[in-house]
Formats: C-alpha cells, sequence, structure tokens
C-alpha cells in the first residue's frame, strides 16, 4: 500500500477522462453509476434524498447568500440543489458529455454557471461558502488530492467548510483499473490525506444512500454471474431488482447493511462517506 500523499500513481487520467467523455446520452445516470447495472432513474432520486438528509445540518450552516463551488459537477445533480439553496453556485467540469448534461439541467437557475476546466488548473477565481467535492478525490491520485485540498484552503471564507463524498473500503485501499480507474480509500486514509494538506479534524458520516445503490448494483453483478442465461443488459430486470430491494426497505436498506458492518461483513463491497473539513482559520 502506498504512504498518505504518495507521488505513486494509480490513476491514469486519460483513462478517466475518455469513461466519462463516453457517457454520452447517459451522462446523468453515468454520474451516479446507475447506467451499467441498468438501475431506474427513481434509484438516482431515492439516493439523492436520503443523501441531502443526511447532510441537511451542514448545508443549513451555509447562508442563503453563499457562494458555492462544485467541483468535478459531473451531469449537474448536486449543482442543482445548491442552485435551489444558494444566491450563487458554480460548477466545474472537464468532460463535454457531463458539461453539456449539466448545462442543460441547470438552464432554469440564472444563478448557476457551468464551466469546463480541469480541477488540478483551472480552479475558478474568489472565495466560497461551500466547496463540495461529490466524489472527485477517488479518480486522483494521493499527490494530486492532497495538493488540490491545499489549494482549496485559500478559497474558503472564514468559517467555510469542504463537503466530501468519497466511495471508500473498510480498511487500506482498493484501486480499480482498466477502463474505469478509481482509487477506493479507507476513511482513515483520506483522513491522512486531510491531515497532509493541513486539516487537522474532520467530520465523517457514511453515506447509506449510496449503500441502498450499492446493494442493488451488487445483487444485478451476482445475477448475470449466476443466472447466465438471463440477458445481462436489461433495463427491466435491473428495475425490477430496485424495486424489489424498495418494497423490503427497511430490510435491504437500513437493517442489512447496519447488522453488516457491526458483524465486520463487507458487504455491500464498497461504501461511501462525507466528509466536512472546516476553514483552518475558523479553528
Amino acid at each position: 500500500m502506498n504512504s498518505p500523499g504518495s507521488s505513486v500513481p494509480r490513476i491514469d487520467y486519460t483513462v478517466v477522462r475518455r469513461y466519462f467523455q463516453a457517457a454520452g446520452s447517459t451522462a446523468a445516470t453515468a454520474s451516479y453509476m446507475a447506467h451499467e447495472q441498468n438501475l431506474p432513474e427513481s434509484s438516482i432520486r431515492y439516493r439523492m434524498r436520503t443523501e441531502v438528509a443526511m447532510i441537511a445540518d451542514w448545508l443549513d450552516a451555509v447562508p442563503r447568500a453563499g457562494r458555492v463551488l462544485d467541483l468535478g459537477c459531473g451531469a449537474g445533480t448536486w449543482t442543482k440543489i445548491f442552485a435551489a439553496r444558494y444566491d450563487r453556485v458554480v460548477g466545474l467540469e472537464q468532460s463535454s458529455s457531463m458539461l453539456a448534461a449539466a448545462r442543460t439541467l441547470l438552464a432554469p437557475f440564472p444563478n448557476a454557471e457551468i464551466v469546463e476546466g480541469d480541477v488540478r488548473k483551472n480552479l475558478p477565481e474568489g472565495r466560497f461558502d461551500l466547496i463540495f467535492l461529490g466524489g472527485l478525490c477517488m479518480y486522483l491520485n494521493d499527490v494530486d488530492a492532497v495538493a488540490l485540498l491545499r489549494s482549496l484552503k485559500g478559497r474558503l471564507v472564514g468559517g467555510a467548510s469542504i463537503v466530501l463524498r468519497e466511495t471508500t473500503v473498510p480498511q487500506r485501499e482498493l484501486t480499480s483499473r482498466g477502463d474505469y480507474q478509481a482509487v477506493y480509500r479507507s476513511v482513515s486514509l483520506y483522513q491522512d490525506l486531510f491531515r497532509e494538506a493541513g486539516f487537522s479534524t474532520s467530520e465523517v458520516l457514511r453515506n447509506y444512500g449510496y449503500t441502498s445503490m450499492e446493494v442493488a448494483v451488487e445483487l444485478v453483478e451476482r445475477r448475470r454471474k449466476t443466472l447466465r442465461f438471463l440477458p445481462a443488459q436489461s433495463p427491466f430486470l435491473g428495475a425490477l431488482t430496485w424495486y424489489s430491494l424498495r418494497a423490503i426497505t427497511p430490510l435491504s436498506f437500513w437493517l442489512l447493511p447496519r447488522v453488516f458492518s457491526r458483524l465486520q461483513i463487507n458487504w455491500p463491497r464498497l461504501q461511501n462517506h462525507f466528509f466536512r473539513l472546516r476553514s483552518p482559520r475558523s479553528s
């Protein structure tokens, strides 16, 4: 395993950009990884409602007149949420497919601006009351994640915070290679990166909205492996999986993940966490 802030690259940025560029008309669902398992768009809406409710206190702490930066905004799902809550929102994205989807989604919001750029070198000018990274650091090598977080400290107004939503693993890290590349770090490894970037503490929340979708994803993958006579790509079967899980929600999306976590059973395989980093000047 590489140490925090390691200069050893595990992510090929050209491959990452190619993956999201190829999303095309599925950009909105690709942002939330629902397209490859044929999950319905209602799965994204359910996940988003759950996620927003989880960090409602963090969002309520941002003034209505605040300025928000959404880095790696994808198809604009979170940017739209911010645009409905705050006076000024800027979304930064480098994939043209995602940019087009975000600009279409945010067209009714004159207070939102979607700009093209690489987060490593094209950060918007000015200071912000909230900076949001919705699954961005998982596509960055350690050294670039640390460099980005360090640079964001100077973009925060006094008392502001950075909120990250990153896919994680329970221990150490896991690197996805091939056509889809990402680094899944543990919570402790993320906290090591935060400390290296100059943030001494962070608040952490397990994202059970993500867990709900990941339960469905893993069941689809299991069906594809074990029931090979069924079509691998099937919107009907994807929807059937999702709505069956929704029908037993207290068990499927609430009880089982918490029981497995207590028993240290790693299922679903991937987790997701929210992190809140406070402006050093406010500490």
